[in-house]
């Protein structure tokens, strides 16, 4: 074998290698539907080394780009801040409203005067001292 013969299989080699590594880059950029023939080109043209610099430049990005974004939440309202801001405006405050009815809330009991949370094990209320059973 003559030293031509041998860089011509080796640029075969090299060349074969490209083309496998470019359609998996391919297939790769066609499932996340983002094609870019220049990449296509550098990993083709690169064989190993450009599919390396693919994998790490784009997919390694991509990849975390395609997690979900955190949620963001408000901050929820609460009926205090209507108080709060009445005493800051000088106006007087309402007291805020009791309800005498509260009932079950989720399967949370609830004491019947104050809407307290309370155990099924409680003889009296812990916030307002009812009566909630016989002992």
């Amino acid at each position: 074998m003559q030293l031509e013969d041998i860089v011509e299989v080796i640029v075969i080699a090299w060349l074969l290698v490209g083309a496998i590594s470019a359609a998996y880059a391919w297939l790769d950029m066609r499932k996340s539907k983002d094609v870019k023939l220049s990449w296509l080109v550098i990993v083709f043209l690169l064989s190993v080394v450009g599919l390396v610099l693919y994998i790490f430049l784009v997919k390694n990005k991509r990849v975390d780009a395609t997690y979900p974004p955190k949620p963001e939440y408000s901050t929820p309202a609460y009926k205090f801040e209507k108080v709060e801001a009445a005493k800051k405006n000088g106006a007087e405050a309402e007291a805020p409203e009791v309800k005498s009815n509260v009932k079950q809330i989720e399967g949370i009991p609830r004491c019947p005067t104050c809407g307290a949370a309370i155990s099924d094990r409680d003889f009296n209320c812990p916030k307002c001292g009812r009566k909630l059973r016989q002992s």
